[in-house]
């Protein structure tokens, strides 16, 4: 994937998660009792996987970024 178009993914991949995570957290999901408190907490479970994958996907690891062991 070219650079650009991997940090524009990763941006827009970033900001959804952002947005449902303040959803779930000052939204709706406040009220959802029984059950549906494990989707809630799945969500935020899912948000969290998402805001990390889309910082992955802007700053990617490349060959240079890795930690030389053999320093001896």
């Amino acid at each position: 994937m070219s650079p650009a178009l991997s940090r524009m993914a990763g941006t827009a991949t970033l900001l959804t998660g952002i947005a449902v995570a303040f959803w779930v957290v000052f939204g709706r999901p406040q009220d959802w009792e029984g059950d549906m408190r494990w989707l809630r907490h799945g969500l935020a479970l899912g948000t969290l996987g998402a805001i990390s994958l889309g910082a992955r996907l802007m700053f990617p690891d490349g060959e240079a970024d890795a930690p030389d062991t053999a320093s001896d």
